[in-house]
């Protein structure tokens, strides 16, 4: 009675269906609901070995401190973790070459006024639990530069790449803004073209001769206390009052061979500034100051020291 292949084929399948039915179940037109574990491939037998024990990925870590290189007056500033040393995989070999930011506040004393210059000490060699650095860049806040940013002025900026003394090539960046003159009353202060070249052309001579006779202890130095940037604006005074000239930015393009006795030389102790005395910790209390990293999942914790307040002083 069907002349579809389509029909014929729907007859046959339901016929078959019903078999299977029979076969089963042994009732015509219903179907066990209950099917052996095997024949349906969606009911899951479970997984060989159960569960598996949840460990704590920080105990298989061990911690190792940043010790900070000469021109610094602090000499530890920080710890990092790393995983233990398991088979070929050294602790001590994975943590080299890894590269620390932390404020220049961070890293001298009394310098709360620069926590807005960020410092890169990239990890050269291990003694113990110790971290050597060195030198690696520099860099500035972004909200510090937002500052000095502002309208009725001309922002001017120069690069310049040079050699140290001990065979670091670097990349400075310098940014300054111009600024009103003695009595002006003009409420803007644009510098023409031609000035802005002769500015330029100064900063880079100036930046240039700073990095070709100094060492990188020395230049570290003069980035800490802004140096560069008051010779810059006293070199260019002359073509157009400045403000707020300073290094922004500086890059490490290339460093000299490893040498382990320069690196010790950095660390010196001999070398290293006065720590604080017995008398003078005995008058510092401290404060602990919780923070999380910069896209981090684990958290760590910042110590300060701050001076107590006399009892005298209180008392009046």
């Amino acid at each position: 009675f069907f002349f579809s292949s389509r029909r014929r084929h729907t007859r046959c399948s339901g016929v078959s269906w019903a078999r299977r039915c029979v076969q089963e179940t042994g009732t015509w037109g219903q179907k066990s609901s209950e099917m052996t574990i095997g024949k349906n491939k969606r009911i899951s037998r479970g997984k060989k070995g159960g569960k598996k024990k949840t460990i704590d990925p920080l105990s298989r870590k061990e911690w190792f401190e940043f010790r900070a290189p000469v021109p610094f007056e602090k000499r530890f500033f920080g710890k990092t973790c790393v995983t233990r040393t398991t088979g070929q995989k050294i602790a001590s070999e994975v943590i080299k070459g890894r590269v620390v930011e932390a404020t220049l506040a961070d890293l001298n004393n009394n310098a709360d006024n620069l926590a807005w210059r960020k410092i890169k000490l990239q990890i050269e060699d291990v003694q113990g639990r110790n971290c050597l650095t060195n030198f690696h860049g520099m860099d500035t806040t972004r909200d510090k530069l937002c500052q000095f940013i502002r309208k009725w002025q001309t922002m001017i900026e120069a690069w310049v790449e040079a050699k140290t003394l001990d065979g670091y090539v670097l990349r400075l960046f310098c940014t300054g803004f111009t600024t009103k003159g003695p009595n002006q009353r003009k409420r803007t202060s644009y510098a023409r073209h031609s000035q802005v070249k002769q500015i330029r052309r100064k900063m880079m001579d100036i930046m240039t001769k700073e990095v070709t006779t100094s060492t990188i202890t020395e230049l570290i130095k003069k980035f800490n206390t802004e140096s560069i940037g008051e010779q810059i604006e006293t070199a260019c005074k002359q073509i157009y009052p400045l403000q707020n000239v300073i290094v922004r930015k500086v890059k490490t393009l290339r460093k000299p061979k490893g040498d382990i006795g320069k690196l010790q030389e950095l660390h010196d102790e001999r070398n290293m500034p006065a720590i604080l005395e017995e008398d003078e910790a005995k008058n510092l209390s401290l404060i602990h100051i919780s923070e999380p990293t910069r896209q981090a999942e684990i958290s760590y914790a910042v110590f300060c020291l701050k001076k107590k307040k006399n009892s005298n002083s209180l008392q009046h």
